[in-house]
């Protein structure tokens, strides 16, 4: 959820929001009535700068717009239970879908 503060009682808060974050929550400080930074869970902050350089990655984005392609094909591969990697890679073999 995302939380708006001044920068006053962001200063104020720190630690607790420290906290906050970590818990997933998000906190917008402000400056004058205008959001200024952002205090959010490094974890977030790591998956959103990946997501953000597959965005940017022309290859990786090609794979992904393939990927989405194949699974409204119905080309995808299910399993019961948990898939570990030779799993997938043996059922992928075996319906000819391994790409690479």
């Amino acid at each position: 959820m995302d939380r708006y503060l001044t920068t006053s009682e962001a200063r104020q808060k720190f630690l607790n929001l420290v906290e906050e974050v970590g818990d997933g929550d998000q906190v917008i400080i402000t400056k004058r009535g205008v959001p200024k930074a952002a205090l959010v869970n490094f974890e977030e902050l790591q998956t959103l700068k990946a997501v953000a350089r597959l965005w940017q990655d022309p290859e990786a984005l090609r794979a992904m717009e393939q990927s989405l392609k194949d699974s409204k094909d119905g080309k995808v591969i299910k399993f019961s239970g948990s898939p570990t990697v030779e799993r997938i890679l043996t059922a992928a073999r075996t319906k000819g879908v391994l790409r690479g």
